[in-house]
């Protein structure tokens, strides 16, 4: 176990025996962290897929759907930061488990790349609308909706394998 693990579960006590001992703080945490990964996953996954399925479409329809992506941008930051605060919490309550896991970094990694290329997704969304002409703006979004739909399913696989493997 590493040192940083170690002294966090020191720092920690007190939120690892509350959360160890209370079903119902357990419970919650795990509602708000499922919930928040449904909720901001499942509109982007949506999302995604509206994008792959928008590339048969005129131009103007692809636009509207590059604009839904900016409108719901802010829906799915919002669930991110739920899943971030009660991932903590989860965290926290056993750090000796998860800090020295490598499914965990790998986790942790898969959503980084999932922030960063939800960044990317909005700009080629913004860049659709603004510059339509641009020869390459649908096929930087249509590339940025499959990246995502990947890294969704890498990051559910790996919390679900963090379950099963710690």
């Amino acid at each position: 176990m590493s040192a940083l693990a170690k002294h966090l579960a020191d720092l920690f006590g007190p939120w690892i025996d509350y959360y160890g001992g209370s079903n119902a703080a357990e419970t919650v945490v795990t509602f708000l962290h499922l919930g928040g990964l449904f909720a901001a996953g499942g509109l982007a996954f949506a999302l995604d897929r509206a994008v792959l399925r928008s590339g048969r479409n005129p131009l103007p329809r692809r636009q509207d759907v590059a604009r839904d992506l900016g409108y719901a941008h802010k829906a799915i930051l919002i669930g991110l930061g739920v899943v971030a605060v009660s991932g903590l919490a989860m965290t926290a309550a056993d750090p000796k488990t998860y800090l020295v896991s490598a499914i965990f970094w790998l986790k942790m990694g898969a959503v980084a790349l999932l922030l960063a290329n939800g960044w990317f997704l909005k700009r080629a969304g913004q860049r659709l609308v603004e510059e339509p002409d641009a020869p390459v703006a649908f096929r930087r979004l249509r590339r940025a909706a499959v990246r995502s739909m990947g890294l969704w399913a890498v990051t559910v696989l790996a919390g679900v394998a963090l379950t099963v493997y710690g």
